[in-house]
């Protein structure tokens, strides 16, 4: 006949053992040990399916082995025995993560029923964290499937944004990697998704001109303010087209974001401060920087020392004053 379980017990008296043994060896294999510390050092995580403990030993007692095992297998649950006397310490095992108590002399019926019913929580509890697990194992599957989808639709918008304006491409690249060295330079524990995320997203930070005509895009003349209004519209065009993917959802005001000024001037919004999330401060600070070092239709590039004159210039006013002076100890050394 299968065992429905394993159960580890440990009493210092023989007769207390042999008894659980008799009672409970149709059921269950049982594994029987005279001191806490012969069971401790037997134990593995998952291997039993549930423990029984005399709370009154010589050496290791109940409560100290009860403590040891709950390291090894924090979700196995754990019967304590009690005699008379013992019923306060019993409660304070309870306490420690012991799922209940029995006392002295026991009844074979309430016996096999609390073993049964928390051998049964057990599995319960093993079939829920594996059934969780299968999920956010599906999930991530589905996420890359989702991810590699709206990867190649957003590929395809770039490679339009290009055809646009050569100069976007590589310009968001750099700006990417730019941004990316400043945001490890602020925070040094960055976790390594996130950097990959923000990377991404800020080399789509310009993907919004697709909606903005070519011709304005490659015009090597002063703008109008009719122009003027429709190049301002990129980062609303941009963050509209990345606001139905959901992993992306944290990082979308990069795109919306990064023509904000720290004096409230920029646009779409007119955000000031530190209302103007991280990462378009950030991202503000690494897009001008490039776009200075950039030689453009209607201007040669102002040279690696004058963009970063610039960038302290404009602390305060442009850029926020304390991420400025770090990105510049950075890209004094790119």
């Amino acid at each position: 006949m299968e065992k429905e379980g394993r159960i580890l017990i440990v009493d210092d008296e023989i007769g207390v053992r042999e008894s659980l043994r008799y009672l409970l060896r149709h059921k269950y294999e049982v594994y029987l040990f005279s001191t806490g510390e012969e069971a401790v050092s037997f134990c593995q995580p998952g291997y039993f399916d549930l423990a029984i403990l005399d709370i009154k030993m010589p050496g290791m007692d109940g409560i100290e082995v009860l403590k040891r095992l709950k390291h090894i297998d924090p979700d196995l649950p754990v019967i304590m025995i009690t005699g008379y006397g013992t019923l306060e310490t019993a409660q304070a095992a309870i306490n420690l993560g012991a799922s209940g108590y029995i006392s002295k002399p026991f009844e074979k019926v309430e016996l096999e029923r609390v073993i049964d019913e928390k051998i049964r929580e057990r599995k319960r509890k093993l079939e829920e964290r594996i059934r969780l697990l299968q999920l956010e194992e599906a999930k991530k599957k589905l996420d890359a499937e989702v991810r590699k989808a709206y990867s190649s639709t957003l590929e395809s918008l770039i490679k339009a944004v290009n055809a646009k304006d050569s100069y976007t491409s590589s310009h968001s690249q750099e700006v990417a990697d730019l941004s990316t060295k400043i945001l490890c330079g602020l925070d040094e524990g960055v976790k390594e998704e996130e950097k990959q995320i923000f990377h991404y997203v800020v080399s789509l930070h310009d993907i919004g001109k697709i909606g903005v005509s070519e011709q304005i895009l490659r015009k090597t003349t002063p703008l109008t303010p009719e122009e003027w209004e429709e190049i301002r519209k990129h980062p609303i065009i941009g963050a509209e087209i990345l606001a139905p993917i959901d992993f992306l959802r944290d990082y979308i005001n990069i795109v919306r974001n990064h023509h904000e000024r720290f004096d409230g001037k920029g646009y779409p919004d007119g955000l000031k401060g530190e209302a103007i999330p991280l990462y378009a401060r950030i991202v503000c600070i690494a897009d001008a920087y490039h776009a200075m070092c950039s030689d453009r239709p209607y201007r040669k590039s102002l040279g690696k020392e004058k963009a970063l004159e610039e960038l302290l210039k404009g602390a305060g006013t442009q850029f926020d004053p304390e991420i400025v002076k770090i990105a510049v100890k950075i890209l004094e050394k790119d």
